[in-house]
Parts: C-alpha cells; sequence; structure tokens
C-alpha cells in the first residue's frame, strides 16, 4: 500500500529536509509529538533567526551521524552553540565505501543494498546513536547526516517502528524526502557525477523509494525477526525501547 503522510517539515529557506517525527499514531493508540525529535540534514547555510527558532522549539541535542571528513568540510553549526549537546556519531564508520559497493552491485544497486549492509555490519554504531537519544538530556533531539536521507533514514526507521508506528507509515515518511529534499539532492548531484558516478548510478545513490525502505524492513524480518527483535539483538533491551519509545510520545521524558 502506498500512503500519502503530511509532515511536520521546518520551513527555512537555505536548508532542506529537515522534519519532526511528529503526528504518526501508533499501535497503542498514542501519537508521536511535534518538536521531540527531529531528523534531517547537517544545517550547512541556516539563518541565525532558524538557529534561534530550533532552540525555541526546545531543542537540546544534536547527532551528528557524519564522518570527520564530512563534518570538516560542512561543520554543523550548532555544534558551537553551548545551549545544545553537540555528539557525533560516524554511524557507517566501517562500511565499505558507496562508490565500491554500488560498482559490485552492479546494475542491481539501490541504497536499500547500503542500508542493510549498515545494519548487519555497523551495530555497535547504531546502538550507540539510540543510546545516547533514549539518554539525552530533557528537550528535543536532532540527528542528521549530510542530506538527511541515508543514515538518518535508516535511524528514523528503527525508532518509528520501536514506537509501533505503523509499517506503512515507516516505509512513507522515509520516501518524504524526495519531495522535501529535492532541490538539496539537485545540489547533491553534481558532486557525485564529479566523483566519476554515471547519472544512472546519481539517481540511484540519490533516490528514496519507497520499496527501499520495504525491503529493509523485510530484511529485518527476515533475518532478526523485525524491527524489535533486532533492537534487542544489538543491545537495546526492553527499557532502553521503553525509553526511546517515550521520546516519541512525550511518555515522561
Amino acid at each position: 500500500m502506498s500512503i500519502i503522510l503530511e509532515t511536520q517539515a521546518l520551513p527555512y529557506p537555505g536548508v532542506h529536509n529537515i522534519r519532526c517525527l511528529g503526528g504518526y499514531e501508533t499501535d497503542s493508540g498514542q501519537v508521536t509529538q511535534a518538536d521531540a525529535v527531529w531528523r534531517g540534514c547537517a544545517l550547512t547555510g541556516i539563518e541565525t533567526e532558524h538557529h534561534e527558532d530550533l532552540l525555541s522549539r526546545g531543542l537540546a541535542t544534536v547527532i551528528d551521524l557524519r564522518r570527520d571528513d564530512e563534518i570538516a568540510s560542512a561543520p554543523n553549526p550548532l555544534a558551537e552553540d553551548s545551549r545544545v549537546i553537540y555528539v557525533n556519531i560516524p554511524l557507517f564508520d566501517g562500511l565499505a565505501p558507496l562508490d565500491q559497493m554500488a560498482e559490485e552491485a552492479g546494475g542491481q544497486f539501490n541504497m536499500g543494498i547500503r542500508y542493510v549492509r549498515a545494519l548487519d555490519d555497523c551495530q555497535d554504531n547504531i546502538a550507540r546513536v539510540l543510546r545516547t537519544i533514549a539518554a539525552a538530556a530533557p528537550g528535543g533531539v536532532y540527528f542528521h547526516c549530510t542530506a538527511g536521507k541515508d543514515r538518518t533514514g535508516l535511524i528514523a526507521a528503527l525508532l518509528l517502528s520501536n514506537a509501533g508506528v505503523a509499517r506503512d507509515v515507516v516505509v512513507a515518511e522515509y520516501a518524504l524526502t524526495e519531495r522535501l529534499g529535492a532541490s538539496l539532492m539537485d545540489r547533491l548531484r553534481g558532486a557525485i557525477r564529479d566523483r566519476g558516478a554515471s547519472p544512472e548510478r546519481t539517481e540511484q545513490i540519490l533516490a528514496s523509494a519507497p520499496d527501499t525502505m520495504r525491503r529493509v524492513l523485510e530484511h529485518l524480518d527476515t533475518v532478526y525477526g523485525g524491527p524489535v527483535a533486532y533492537l534487542d539483538q544489538i543491545g537495546i533491551d526492553a527499557a532502553l525501547r521503553a525509553r526511546l519509545a517515550a521520546r516519541l510520545t512525550g511518555g515522561g521524558i
């Protein structure tokens, strides 16, 4: 089933693909809260008034999922703000380079292949991110990579699934990047082609099709017994999972 979501996107000119994981019903009848957990891009170019708007919404913790070299070339402007706690966890550290993975897969490549490999090979980093969110100080949490699509999308899918949000909603939330991040993807398109990627490979890398996330969730089902069982296997126990769900639903955090 394909569904279209309304989203709590933040309309900041100059930065793109920032949205709150709020407004989604869970299987227990709760609704994920606005201004509790945000996902997005690296905030490069954010204007002062929008920087301040994020803080006024209660932002307290920023989790940067990028590598050191990515951060050096485009630092998050909030990293030096003493009013927030900034944490860097390079989510895909140790994963084979994207270009190498795409080359190995040939014409069959899509980003779901990379997500699946990350679920299998980057479990310590995934667990670190989720523990950081669960243990974060009161206030909003913002996690991001460069474009807010891949590393960010994987963490968002795990958070929403753990909270009991319906699978079709998790898939549709991932796919929102196609609309919300279109202008950012246009900027990244040139950089990817400059690395030597063909037009076809470039589009594979930039895509955020619903089927990509659907297949990732199917991998979690087949190999681990589902998203919650996966979290349990990587050390996110029932108490931590409850804290993560409460982050989204406002249950006492």
